[in-house]
């Protein structure tokens, strides 16, 4: 059901807010989508060609440029060699083998022995027994001879078996090699054997010889896995104008991967690889976004902030992807730094270094999981991040861009040194990443122009132009408001060695103190420091003067729209008062209603819009508003009263909790405070006592009294307690210039 709340608000504000609430999915989806649609791209600078490995190519390919590359193809092969070079290990031979075969021909001898002694056997029953000697074969021949033969050509003949037995089964006989082994047994024969002798020994003797060294598969594998470890990845190099393929050759696996590390081959994504990058880009986006999210939570509400945050995002891995692929010298030409520093200038340091590590991941991925080009795009980056001082300087963005060319200059160095590469190319590359660093820097600085222009970001040139007193709207200030514009230059003044002291942005901090208050010069009379002793205020209830008082913020605003001065400079005219209270006519307010109407009394009426200060700048400059219109008003003379006063306004901004979203420490504030007395004390370092601030000297002077208590009407910005009392007997002039309840607005 739609209330009639509801139903007032058009539609289109309606839906502005559901988007301001949905931004955040909206920037993660948006981000991760096109991350990955560009990291699955097919680009490439050069023409592809469509070849398949084991067919015939229809076109000849030349080599567009000359690369060098790590070749798997190569390294495979060349390690597959060394392996196969290694001779296969055996085992030592066993001596307990020949032993066993020497016992096992002595054993069948006993038994011819034993045939040749019967004699009630006949010559053929005995040839018959020799014959059916299982181990061995004998042929009829040789089982005729070993019964007919003498009994001493017996003997000789056994005798010489065994030797050769014993000679044979000593050596090494692999199973490959035993036919040879057994050749060898024959030849072994004694010279002085008859025929007969020698038919029989080269026939029984071979017989008894076998393998005792066996083939080890284990330590052949570990030898051969060594031989291949010990050969080193293979370059493969490639020249400008080289044949790769020729018309009709058959394309190898050597082709494919040169024709694809010169990202020439024309790749069909297959669904893993688009899996792969879009959980790569969620990853990547997803961190960003966490830590922008808990850092960055003032700027996750401006759209265009998030819009040109992913867009620089998305630029740079687009650039990426064009020229990384192939990792030749385009690839270290890429100003992977000028992301990084104009993350830094724009938004802060933290969060460039966190995206450059992001950024140089993803690089890494772009460049076939290449951890050299990973290390080179971070090394640089990060380099000119942590040493860019001056976010506002050209000259420092130069100085940054210098330390992320000595990056890149390093990083090939350690990469490439190893390589053997020839000194012209290491030099080629060197002076390469040279360049990247100069180019990176001029990068960001056209770049951050750019933003200026297209989406409000501050500039140096607008910083500069902006500081000049002679603009057109600190002119106007100066004609129309003139007191006010007093009170500005002595803001930026005291904020600027602040801003200094704690290594803010000081020339933003100089800026957004000139025009913090140029709202006041739509209504200047109703201001103290441009009235002339008559306040407008006397004749008006305190809603009205409240009111009235209160509209410098958005009469700034309006003004600062109307001149197109940066967003960061509205902020200082939104942010210096805070959502503090104008407790003057508060005050005054209460005391018309008396007792019994003071509940009747809307303290928010009476509350400045804020919001409070966002910024360590802004903080700065509402600190110094405060206390510079309060010293302004109490005129302090001495130190311990400057230094009273500065930590009466700098407590009760705490108190009030104005500084809770400043990124102010402990240690900045004390800084601050330090800085003020020590601007105040150079102010004022003499001043006549006037008459009638006799109880105020006294509190200066006297360090045991407890801390001041200012005027409630002394300052506008500082409003230190709803119920300050006035100091009694005040000169005239104090008096005309304390009573007006105009100051407090201030």
């Amino acid at each position: 059901m739609v209330t009639d709340s509801e139903q007032k608000i058009p539609w289109q504000e309606r839906l502005w807010v559901f988007i301001e609430g949905s931004i955040l999915w909206l920037f993660i989806i948006t981000l991760t989508l096109s991350f990955t649609v560009i990291l699955a791209l097919n680009t490439s600078l050069t023409p592809r060609v469509e070849v398949r490995e084991g067919q015939p190519s229809m076109v000849p390919v030349v080599a567009p440029r000359s690369i060098a590359f790590e070749s798997n193809e190569l390294t495979r092969k060349a390690r597959e060699l060394a392996a196969a070079n290694v001779n296969d290990v055996y085992d030592p031979p066993s001596a307990a083998i020949g032993r066993s075969q020497n016992d096992l021909a002595r054993d069948i001898f006993a038994f011819v022995d034993t045939v040749r002694a019967d004699t009630l056997a006949s010559p053929a029953t005995k040839i018959n027994y020799l014959k059916a000697i299982t181990y061995i074969r004998l042929e009829d021949e040789v089982a005729e001879d070993l019964v007919v033969m003498s009994g001493e050509a017996y003997e000789t003949t056994k005798a010489d078996i065994l030797r050769i037995i014993q000679v044979m089964m000593r050596n090494q006989i692999r199973d490959v090699d035993l036919n040879d082994s057994r050749r060898q047994a024959r030849l072994e024969a004694s010279f002085d054997l008859s025929p007969q002798q020698e038919r029989v020994v080269t026939s029984i003797a071979p017989q008894f010889v076998v393998a005792n060294s066996f083939f080890n598969e284990e330590q052949t594998q570990s030898q051969r896995q060594a031989a291949a470890e010990r050969i080193p990845v293979q370059i493969q190099e490639v020249r400008q104008g080289e044949m790769i393929v020729r018309v009709g050759e058959l394309v190898t696996k050597e082709h494919v991967e040169t024709l694809t590390e010169l990202d020439l081959l024309q790749q069909e994504r297959r669904w893993q690889d688009i899996v792969s990058f879009f959980t790569a880009s969620l990853m990547a986006v997803t961190l960003i976004t966490f830590y922008w999210q808990q850092f960055h939570p003032r700027l996750r509400e401006v759209v265009r902030y998030w819009f040109l945050f992913g867009l620089l995002i998305l630029l740079f891995v687009f650039a990426a992807r064009f020229m990384i692929p192939g990792r030749t010298v385009l690839a270290y030409l890429y100003p992977a730094a000028a992301l990084s520093l104009l993350l830094a200038i724009i938004f802060d340091k933290r969060l460039a270094l966190i995206v450059t590590i992001i950024l140089a991941t993803i690089v890494g991925l772009i460049a076939n999981n290449s951890l050299e080009i990973a290390v080179y795009t971070a090394a640089g980056g990060l380099l000119a991040v942590l040493t860019l001082t001056d976010t506002i300087r050209i000259n420092a963005v130069f100085r940054a861009g210098l330390m992320a060319a000595l990056g890149n200059m390093a990083t090939i160095l350690v990469f490439r040194l190893p390589q053997n590469m020839e000194p012209l190319e290491l030099l080629e590359l060197l002076l390469v990443g040279l360049l990247s660093g100069i180019f990176a820097a001029s990068l960001t600085i056209g770049g951050f122009y750019l933003a200026g222009s297209l989406f409000g970001v501050i500039t140096t040139v607008q910083l500069q132009d902006l500081s000049r007193l002679d603009h057109p709207l600190l002119k106007e200030l100066l004609r129309r408001a003139p007191g006010t514009y007093h009170h500005s230059i002595m803001v930026a003044n005291l904020a600027e060695q602040a801003a200094e002291r704690i290594k803010a942005n000081s020339t933003l901090v100089r800026v957004g103190a000139f025009y913090h208050d140029i709202g006041k010069m739509n209504r200047p009379p109703f201001f103290t420091e441009n009235q002339d002793g008559i306040s407008p205020h006397d004749s008006l209830d305190p809603y009205s003067s409240a009111r009235i008082i209160m509209s410098h913020v958005t009469d700034g605003l309006s003004l600062a729209r109307q001149h197109r001065l940066p967003d960061r400079i509205r902020d200082f005219i939104a942010e210096h008062h805070g959502n503090r209270v104008v407790s003057v006519f508060y005050k005054k307010a209460l005391a018309q209603a008396g007792e019994a109407g003071a509940e009747s009394v809307e303290k928010k009426r009476f509350q400045y819009p804020g919001p409070r200060p966002r910024s360590r700048e802004t903080g700065i400059v509402a600190l110094a508003d405060a206390v510079e219109a309060a010293s302004t008003a109490v005129r302090p003379d001495t130190e311990m009263a400057i230094e009273k006063l500065v930590n009466a306004i700098v407590e009760d901004h705490l108190k009030e909790n104005q500084l809770d979203n400043a990124n102010l420490t402990l240690g900045d504030l004390r800084q601050i405070r330090e800085s003020f007395s020590e601007t105040l004390k150079g102010r004022f370092h003499v001043r006549i006592k006037y008459p009638g601030n006799e109880a105020l000297l006294a509190a200066n002077q006297n360090p045991d009294l407890p801390p001041l208590e200012l005027p409630a009407n002394a300052s506008s910005a500082l409003d230190l307690s709803v119920s300050s009392p006035i100091p009694p007997q005040r000169s005239e002039k104090d008096a005309v210039l304390l009573s007006s309840p105009t100051r407090s607005s201030d």
